[in-house]
């Protein structure tokens, strides 16, 4: 399997992945979350199709922003504190696949020789490390959602990361 098949099924098992958690969401700001990162794991595949075609790549923005908000809507939601830790198994594989995500793509910015391949995996390994913190965050939430309202912050460097 070459680095342009691995990276889009990289993408598309993680996309399948926030689509099954989501369906299955305890609370429906989760859900939101989810389906935004789904969708931001879409728009990297099709990066990486584009340049695996040697196509222009346009730049994406991340969601960490819109995410923000969504995180700051649910600590209001009085549901948080009562959600199940069933779901548990499922935010530790994302937080797994985020952080691979994350250290590939920073090993393929570290290989890549050409502008567009670099400026595409640089974006990509910000948005996995974003997507890594946004999980986090998550397994937070179900594993300890009393002190996840009381004390998380969610604070983007920009439209892309923490």
């Amino acid at each position: 399997m070459d680095l342009f098949e691995f990276s889009i099924k990289m993408e598309k098992d993680a996309e399948n992945l926030y689509r099954k958690m989501a369906k299955n969401a305890p609370v429906e700001g989760i859900k939101k979350v989810l389906l935004m990162l789904a969708e931001d794991e879409v728009k990297h595949r099709v990066a990486i199709e584009q340049l695996q075609k040697k196509l222009a790549v346009d730049p994406q923005k991340g969601v960490a922003l819109d995410i923000k908000t969504v995180f700051e809507e649910m600590k209001q939601d009085k549901n948080i504190t009562a959600m199940s830790v069933n779901a548990v198994e499922d935010y530790q594989k994302a937080v797994e696949i985020e952080k691979r995500g994350s250290e590939f793509y920073q090993e393929k910015f570290a290989e890549a020789t050409d502008p567009v391949s670099k400026q595409l995996f640089e974006a990509l390994m910000k948005q996995e490390t974003y997507h890594l913190r946004t999980c986090e965050n998550l397994l937070d939430m179900v594993q300890k959602p009393d002190w996840w309202v009381e004390n998380a912050e969610f604070n983007p460097q920009d439209g892309d990361q923490y």
